[in-house]
């Protein structure tokens, strides 16, 4: 049982990196409070969670991921870890939606009459398929559900558009992926010494086996997973050539190209080239946001939020109705 829940507890720990349909928004800060208002878990500038919010979205993770194998994670008794990861999997989760909800807010982003109504619809299914139990613990209403499904349906609407204004024309230069030899090192003294062998004759590949503090003499790489200082230099190299010193804050670098342009390597390279983009500019509206909003959570309130294990409360389908209503991909 240990096993399987190490195992389950690294799903959700990878599912805190991902937003509604598997897309990455990037970290808000939010910060431990005593208290984020009365009856609310968290605060995101002008808006709030409810308790009946947060509960809606455990019981769903709680029957989404605490099985394995259609085996229940619970029955051990030993299940606080798994229930603080899927705790800590919602807080994630519900402060991005909202702050979209609070991207939207800020730009005049709505719902239209159609996507509305069709909230409404998913609610009522929704509502429809809870049991008692359900109702009982999460103590949210229809009229609660439909305000969470508006709420989610505008975070996907903000999300794809603002990753369909991404410009997905990438240049070969961008993409491209080279193939080389690396010598690294942070001493100063041997850097000088690599440095007069190389003009003296020496074999590239004999002195970075002697001096390079590099994980790999032989590398593949693109731009940006170099200092800045590096890239300057080598996507100018020729095939065969080798750069001289490039001092950096780290150390110090050689390189030989061995080959300028990997093809196919960097063909694959463009769509990692479009996710960064999409990735930035995530980035750029949170850290937007955490300089006009200060975010906050109640640390009592959500220690307080227990995860209902009965079989009674198995509702896990909040997600999958409204994706039957409401798509913005």
């Amino acid at each position: 049982m240990n096993r399987k829940k190490g195992i389950v507890l690294a799903l959700i720990t990878l599912i805190i990196t991902i937003f509604v349909s598997g897309c990455s928004i990037g970290d808000l800060h939010i910060y431990a409070s005593s208290t984020s208002g009365l009856g609310n878990v968290f605060k995101i500038g002008p808006l709030t969670c409810s308790k009946k919010e947060f509960r809606v979205y455990l019981t769903n993770y709680k029957n989404l991921y605490g099985t394995f194998n259609d085996s229940s994670l619970w029955e051990d008794g030993e299940d606080e870890e798994l229930e603080a990861g899927i705790k800590s999997a919602v807080l994630d989760h519900l402060t991005r939606v909202y702050s979209l909800n609070l991207y939207a807010r800020d730009n005049d982003i709505e719902l239209n009459k159609t996507e509305e109504d069709n909230c409404a619809k998913a609610a009522e299914e929704y509502y429809e398929s809870l049991t008692d139990a359900d109702k009982s613990y999460m103590g949210a209403s229809e009229s609660d559900i439909n305000k969470m499904y508006k709420r989610y349906a505008l975070a996907e609407k903000v999300y794809y558009g603002l990753m369909n204004s991404v410009d997905e024309e990438v240049s070969e230069d961008e993409a491209r992926m080279m193939e080389a030899e690396v010598i690294f090192t942070p001493n100063k003294a041997d850097a000088d010494m690599v440095s007069a062998q190389l003009k003296a004759g020496g074999s590239f590949t004999a002195l970075a086996q002697q001096y390079s503090k590099a994980d790999n003499i032989n590398v593949i790489f693109g731009r940006n997973e170099y200092p800045k200082e590096v890239d300057a230099v080598v996507f100018n190299l020729e095939n065969g050539k080798t750069s001289d010193m490039i001092t950096c804050d780290d150390g110090y670098y050689f390189f030989r190209c061995i080959n300028k342009y990997n093809k196919e390597l960097s063909e694959q390279n463009k769509a990692n080239v479009i996710a960064e983009r999409k990735d930035r500019l995530i980035q750029d509206m949170i850290k937007e946001q955490e300089e006009k909003y200060y975010s906050h959570y109640s640390e009592s309130t959500l220690k307080n939020l227990v995860i209902n294990k009965t079989d009674e409360v198995k509702s896990d389908s909040f997600f999958q109705v409204l994706n039957k209503y409401v798509s913005f991909k």
